[in-house]
């Protein structure tokens, strides 16, 4: 029980970090704020299926695919700060 609320608490942080930095890329159109929120989405997506992997479905193993969609987030801002640093 305690772990579905941290998941889900993990995966309202992220989306709630994405939405800050998106809301300071359209006020100040820096384009790292829009790779970072865009790697925070990602990730919000990312604890998303954990929380589908571990708590609705504990029997289906998505373990892969969780991995796959961290991973996308994480290259996506790696790609923001090596291409879009001044």
């Amino acid at each position: 029980m305690i772990g579905s609320i941290i998941y889900l608490l993990c995966a309202f942080t992220s989306l709630g970090a994405a939405l800050l930095l998106w809301r300071g890329y359209r006020r100040s159109r820096q384009r790292l704020l829009y790779w970072s929120s865009l790697c925070f989405a990602i990730l919000a997506a990312s604890n998303g299926l954990l929380i589908v992997d571990l708590v609705i479905f504990p029997d289906v193993y998505i373990l892969p695919w969780r991995n796959f969609v961290t991973q996308a987030g994480l290259l996506v801002l790696l790609y923001g700060l090596i291409f879009e640093s001044d």
